[in-house]
């Protein structure tokens, strides 16, 4: 499957958002996430919100044949007051808040449908997004399995500040992970 690469911003979101749920879905509701429909549709509320945040950044691969959107991932400036640096900050503690929290990028997302996965569509993304970013250091968090994507930000530097961390309300238990850029 060919697919083109393309730049999204706040003001597209909304237009293509119908697409990337679907992407949510397919990709995360597999194990281990196993996402049910009502994290799907708040995470359909959330997208359209963090689209407005400071630093919005976003990109979509599209299938070249039908272009429907196959993979995407978006993320934005970290800052004091939003809900997931609230919470990492806590777990973290000063020094490791100062040290990766501190002009940071905020990697919120990255799905491939299914169907697209094994491709190299997700690294695409993945340094498609990162690549030329203003700031000291990125931030995620993902499942604590062992999974494709931990293997994926492993091999590009990632490395692990926090295991084994619940986020409220979830599941299963999430790492923490930075990067320098």
């Amino acid at each position: 499957m060919d697919a083109d690469f393309v730049y999204l911003s706040a003001r597209d979101i909304p237009q293509v958002r119908a697409q990337i749920v679907d992407v949510y879905r397919s990709a995360l509701g597999q194990p281990p996430y196993n996402m049910q429909e009502i994290d799907v549709r708040r995470f359909a509320e959330t997208l359209l919100r963090h689209a407005t945040y400071e630093g919005f950044q976003g990109y979509a691969a599209r299938n070249r044949t039908n272009s429907r959107i196959i993979g995407f991932t978006y993320g934005y400036t970290s800052r004091r007051g939003l809900w997931w640096r609230n919470i990492v900050e806590q777990a973290l503690g000063p020094a490791q808040a100062a040290q990766w929290l501190e002009q940071a990028f905020e990697f919120v997302e990255l799905a491939v449908h299914p169907d697209a996965q094994g491709q190299g569509f997700g690294g695409h993304l993945h340094d498609t997004l990162l690549s030329n970013l203003p700031y000291r250091t990125a931030v995620l968090s993902t499942a604590q399995s062992e999974t494709v994507a931990l293997t994926m930000y492993q091999r590009r530097g990632w490395v692990t500040l926090k295991e084994h961390f619940f986020f409220p309300g979830a599941l299963i238990p999430y790492r923490i992970m930075g990067l320098i850029l």
